[in-house]
């Protein structure tokens, strides 16, 4: 190997090593962060539920939540894929009552400059409160939904 070949190869397999150690960080972010969603969602499900609404919050595994709301027969089900850094989010009917299914849609998760993991729709950051009412309102205000 010659030495312009020698240091291309460290150069690359150096890029990949951040790479690799970034991503490993942008991770363990994300999976906070997304941890953090399953909470806000949990608190929001309960403070709907207090007058005498049925929604229910699950957490089927690791990646996946539900939200359930029997009343308005509705479920919304998110899925995060962290391989490729987005939140898909889909809504479903749970009878024939339903009024109509809103669509879904993607969030994306992005690095913030504190190194913190945020949820963007479209290219705008959204707060926490943001995201749980894009992500909530259909499911439990199915009447004024805009989806």
């Amino acid at each position: 190997m010659s030495s312009i070949e020698e240091r291309l190869h460290q150069q690359t397999s150096g890029s990949a090593e951040v790479r690799t150690q970034d991503e490993g960080r942008f991770r363990a972010a994300a999976r906070a962060r997304w941890q953090r969603l399953a909470e806000e969602l949990k608190t929001d499900v309960a403070r709907f539920n207090a007058p005498g609404q049925k929604a229910v919050f699950t957490q089927e595994d690791e990646n996946r939540f539900r939200v359930i709301n029997s009343n308005a027969g509705l479920e919304l089900t998110l899925t995060a894929d962290f391989e490729n850094h987005t939140v898909r989010y889909d809504y479903a009917a749970l009878n024939q009552q339903s009024a109509g299914v809103p669509e879904g849609g993607i969030l994306s998760m992005r690095q913030t400059p504190d190194s913190a993991v945020e949820f963007y729709s479209a290219d705008e950051q959204l707060t926490s409160k943001e995201t749980c009412n894009v992500l909530l309102e259909p499911v439990q205000f199915p009447g004024r939904s805009c989806a």
